[in-house]
């Protein structure tokens, strides 16, 4: 009788044990913090970048207010301190993410290279471009000039009618670079934004008002971003991205990395001005800034592979990393992924401004500092391709991914 009870209680437990079997949830994936690091390092950049555009903004008050040579120079030392958190902030790129998916706003924020005079009058002469819709100018088709209109003329009718973003707030602030000096960068005087007349038809008082309306319509689609990447109640691509699964937000992030340091900085943003030596194939052309937003570019690779970010007030974020994941699997991986940015560091580092007078033919110098970093730059992307397959991650082709 008593072995019989011993039998049911044992028959019971196995039952108890094979029912919770049954219901026990799959442990954490211990990559996924990882992913939650990235996500805090994302917003931060972006928070960062929405700041400084704010600052940018604010400039743009003064300036508009009482126009003089300080307070010209004054938004234009916004504008370039506005360039470096966004250039970080590319690293974020190229996985179809809040910045750059379909309906994403990144061609309205850093579309390039423009024709300026789709947005104002240039020197046909010295420009030698056919002239443009000129929408500053052109007050009866164009009456009201807003955020919206600024948006809609974007792209319109080819992809170098650039009517938005950071590079048309550039070609305002500065104009034209005429290269005269030959190491100067654009000149446009301060009296371009004093009115003269009629604030509906006055050029200069139009120029404002589209100056204006184009660093509101940065903040916006700043704001559109970084809603995205914050701790929400509701639904957003932050919860999606942090919860969802951990191999494709690797894959985003390792391809973000790799992406934008083949397709977009070696190849678009480097090469194809290298091999035109024509400066209108330079991002920045208007700031001669190119050089500095190249190395934060390459910085803003090296923040998602590390998994830091120092903060424009000087605090970090740091924690579980790519850095982390790839050292525990291969060494030699690591090692080697360690000293190809060092080196993309130390190359792209050394590519001077302006921009322009690197790519001349006839500076063999300047040429091979460029080609150096191109170089560094390629051999870089293939080796965080080898680190993530070394932690089983396949990136797909990166051809197509750049703008």
């Amino acid at each position: 009788m008593l072995a019989s009870v011993f039998k049911s209680a044992a028959a019971a437990t196995l039952c108890l044990a094979l029912a919770a079997g049954c219901t026990r949830t799959e442990p954490p994936d211990p990559r996924q913090p990882v992913l939650e690091n990235y996500a805090q390092i994302v917003l931060a950049t972006y928070e960062d970048t929405l700041a400084t555009a704010r600052e940018l903004d604010q400039a743009v008050d003064t300036l508009l207010a009482n126009p003089s040579e300080a307070t010209l120079n004054a938004a234009r030392e916004r504008w370039r301190a506005a360039r470096i958190p966004y250039a970080y902030s590319e690293a974020f790129r190229f996985y179809g993410g809040p910045i750059d998916s379909e309906h994403g706003p990144e061609g309205q924020l850093n579309g390039w290279p423009l024709d300026e005079n789709h947005i104002d009058a240039v020197a046909l002469d010295k420009y030698n471009a056919a002239p443009g819709l000129n929408i500053i100018g052109d007050a009866k088709t164009f009456p009201e000039i807003t955020p919206e209109l600024i948006a809609e003329q974007n792209e319109l009718g080819g992809e170098k009618n650039i009517a938005s973003g950071y590079h048309a707030v550039e070609f305002l602030l500065w104009g034209q670079d005429w290269n005269t000096p030959p190491d100067s960068a654009g000149q446009r005087p301060y009296t371009d934004f004093i009115p003269k007349g009629d604030a509906a038809t006055d050029v200069n008082a139009r120029r404002g008002k589209y100056l204006k309306a184009a660093t509101t319509l940065i903040i916006r689609d700043l704001e559109s971003v970084a809603a995205q990447w914050r701790e929400s109640k509701e639904p957003n691509y932050r919860t999606a991205f942090v919860t969802g699964d951990v191999y494709t937000g690797l894959k985003h992030m390792l391809t973000g990395a790799a992406a934008l340091s083949e397709v977009e900085m070696a190849g678009e943003r480097m090469n194809v001005p290298l091999l035109s030596s024509d400066q209108e194939e330079e991002q920045s052309c208007f700031s001669d800034m190119t050089a500095d937003e190249l190395r934060a570019n390459a910085q803003g690779i090296e923040n998602v592979y590390f998994g830091r970010y120092k903060r424009l007030d000087g605090t970090t974020i740091s924690g579980p990393s790519l850095a982390d994941l790839v050292k525990a699997k291969d060494a030699r991986a690591a090692e080697e992924i360690e000293a190809r940015l060092a080196r993309t560091r130390e190359t792209v580092g050394a590519v001077k401004n302006p921009f322009d007078r690197e790519i001349l033919a006839d500076n063999a110098e300047g040429r091979a500092r460029m080609q150096a970093a191109i170089d560094s730059l390629r051999a870089q992307a293939l080796s965080i391709s080898r680190g993530a397959r070394s932690i089983e991650i396949f990136l797909s082709d990166l051809e197509g991914l750049g703008d």
